[in-house]
């Protein structure tokens, strides 16, 4: 079997309500999807991270056409993790001169759909060319409910079944605060509350915000400063009795070896379309078991990369929790032939060959 193509399906739409984030708004959401065909009629499905900035399809159509398909082109893509170390080390010399995180999530997004193909070649899910099923179910936490009234945004997630919920933060300090005692009034006790800042704070602020949040016994606060101050994110963590979570930013796991290593957070949080595909997300689950670090994936895409990242929780141990985003995100959904199974805060890992799901073609 030899790949005979690979190419990118950019998908982006306007958003009646824009997203807020501590460094500005999303007007758009936009996903991209990377498709690799082989002599064989086996098409394999992937994702790639395009939310930020705003030309990242652009930029990622560029570097599919002209950087990953020369590379995979005449390819047994069954030969994974030969192919995972030729796109990597083709590329990323290219992407420390303008942008490493580009390149890895280029990267992912191929790496999936290689997966994808060996599991509709063999017959079998990826969770078992994984290692096999470890969980079967995976809890769930909402996020992505809008901010105009928090509140009332959670206490609707409690009511669809979920037992944990995460709020994004990093605005006005006073407003974060007010907001988080809202949620939790709401939610009550017994529900897991997250919090993210995106990196809003200096080291100082977030000291300072980590100290006056922790009477909300938060389940973690998430990327309290930039994710490249390691030694502020350090000094964060050991001023906390809150866990800090960080990693959707970490490309590789030379990345989060380095985060392990600073001891800057408590629960690490791969991306599957962000840092490096399910073979980079697997070294670096083994990676954090080594330190005793537990996971949660991060994913704010479309169920394609939404479901990849099921298959790595449910063959890797060390796994907390995954991300569901519940704004009203067209095309999230849709762009798959059958809808994933979430029910009561839980998703049902999808038992087909590959990833298990069928893309909508008439998107």
């Amino acid at each position: 079997m030899k790949i005979i193509d690979v190419k990118l399906i950019p998908l982006r739409y306007p958003l009646k309500e824009p997203i807020r984030l501590a460094w500005g708004e999303m007007t758009h959401r936009q996903f991209a999807l990377i498709q690799i065909e082989t002599d064989e009629g086996i098409t394999g499905i992937g994702e790639t991270s395009v939310n930020f900035p705003v030309w990242s399809i652009v930029e990622r159509k560029a570097t599919v056409e002209q950087g990953i398909k020369p590379l995979l082109l005449g390819e047994d893509p069954l030969c994974i993790e030969r192919l995972w170390e030729k796109m990597y080390r083709s590329l990323i010399r290219l992407g420390l001169l303008w942008g490493k995180g580009a390149i890895m999530q280029a990267i992912s997004g191929a790496d999936i759909a290689l997966w994808d193909i060996a599991g509709k070649a063999l017959g079998a899910p990826v969770f078992r060319l994984l290692g096999g099923l470890y969980q079967e179910r995976i809890k769930l936490y909402a996020t992505g409910f809008s901010l105009k009234e928090p509140a009332e945004g959670a206490a609707r997630c409690i009511e669809q079944g979920y037992r944990a919920v995460k709020l994004r933060i990093g605005f006005d300090p006073e407003r974060d605060v007010e907001n988080v005692r809202a949620v939790r009034e709401a939610i009550g006790d017994d529900v897991q509350l997250m919090v993210d800042a995106n990196m809003a704070w200096d080291r100082r602020l977030a000291i300072d915000m980590a100290e006056r949040l922790e009477e909300f016994n938060l389940y973690w606060l998430e990327e309290p400063v930039r994710c490249d101050d390691l030694e502020g994110m350090a000094a964060v963590a050991a001023a906390t009795k809150t866990p800090i979570a960080a990693g959707e930013n970490a490309f590789g796991r030379r990345d989060f070896k380095a985060l392990l290593t600073a001891r800057a957070a408590d629960i690490i949080m791969p991306d599957v379309t962000r840092s490096g595909g399910l073979t980079e997300c697997r070294k670096i689950c083994s990676l954090a078991s080594a330190w005793g670090i537990s996971y949660s994936p991060h994913h704010y895409g479309s169920d394609v990369g939404f479901a990849a990242s099921l298959h790595l929780l449910a063959s890797t141990p060390g796994g907390l929790i995954m991300l569901r985003d519940v704004s009203p995100t067209l095309l999230r959904e849709e762009v798959l032939l059958e809808p994933l199974k979430i029910e009561g805060g839980y998703a049902e890992v999808p038992q087909g060959p590959g990833l298990g799901v069928e893309l909508n073609e008439e998107i």
